[in-house]
């Protein structure tokens, strides 16, 4: 089978919510191919990165059913996976161009369920060092209800390009 006959297979029989998230998919593909966004994660996840402060890194995502677990919540990894990117993203804000980091470890405490409109994680560089970068982050959902903390450290590294 094909791949246009896999998805007109799917959409026969889709339902609308599955409709909607087929359809943020393909929209974060597009994004993605476009180079309006960096990754096909943050693509299809729909994320807004913005610098609020000199020291503060943030992204957004709504909260869909793409991102959901089986009880209708956001999955703790994607929450996982928000914090480590704007965490990253404050860490990669406070490097020279000709240097990045990677995650060398993450350490998250879950305070309630991701709930609600959207989710927004604030990140900021707690310890700047030659090799080790050490930031801190909050998740919050639109009611500004903290939903999981963390803390991780980034291991600096030269960026390839």
């Amino acid at each position: 089978m094909t791949v246009e006959e896999k998805i007109q297979a799917f959409l026969n029989e889709a339902s609308p919510e599955e409709k909607n998230v087929f359809e943020q998919v393909v929209d974060g593909f597009i994004a993605k191919q476009q180079k309006q966004q960096l990754t096909y994660l943050s693509g299809i996840t729909q994320a807004e990165a913005s610098t609020p402060s000199k020291d503060t890194f943030s992204i957004r995502v709504p909260i869909t059913p793409l991102i959901h677990n089986p009880l209708s919540i956001v999955h703790g990894g994607m929450t996982a996976t928000l914090l480590d990117s704007t965490m990253g993203g404050a860490a990669m804000q406070s490097l020279p161009d000709h240097l990045t980091a990677v995650t060398s470890q993450l350490n998250i405490h879950y305070m309630r369920p991701g709930v609600g409109e959207y989710l927004e994680c604030f990140a900021t560089v707690v310890h700047s060092g030659k090799q080790l970068i050490v930031v801190e982050g909050n998740a919050y959902n639109n009611e500004k209800k903290l939903i999981a903390k963390a803390t991780g450290t980034f291991f600096v590294i030269p960026l390839n390009k």
